[in-house]
């Protein structure tokens, strides 16, 4: 997922990371590895205001990143879903998360995890 101002990429891994690229040169360049699933991370977005990154997981949870200081932070850990969280998505506004599951439900999160 690319940040909203096209400056970060972040990637979603099977070594249970989510990794940070710089792309302001030719090439992207690694800038950090967000650390704390247990499970494969098969999805991630962007806030719309790009201060905040969700990622979601093989093992069942969504993930809340801020982003906003110099160095990552994770903000929380949202839990509901009984199988593999497959996507996440931002609402226009950053006010809800939605995340699919292979669960056969969709949950919509504040980003505060209600």
């Amino acid at each position: 997922a690319f940040s909203p101002d096209g400056k970060t990429l972040a990637s979603a891994s099977g070594d249970n990371t989510v990794k940070l690229w710089d792309l302001s040169g030719e090439t992207p360049v690694e800038k950090g590895t967000l650390t704390g699933h247990s499970g494969y991370v098969l999805s991630v977005a962007f806030s719309p205001d790009g201060k905040t990154l969700a990622s979601a997981s093989s093992d069942k949870t969504v993930k809340i990143w801020d982003l906003s200081g110099g160095t990552p932070v994770e903000k929380g850990t949202l839990k509901g879903h009984s199988d593999t969280v497959g996507s996440v998505a931002w609402n226009h506004d950053g006010s809800l998360l939605a995340s699919g599951s292979s669960d056969k439900t969709v949950r919509l999160w504040t980003p505060d995890g209600q």
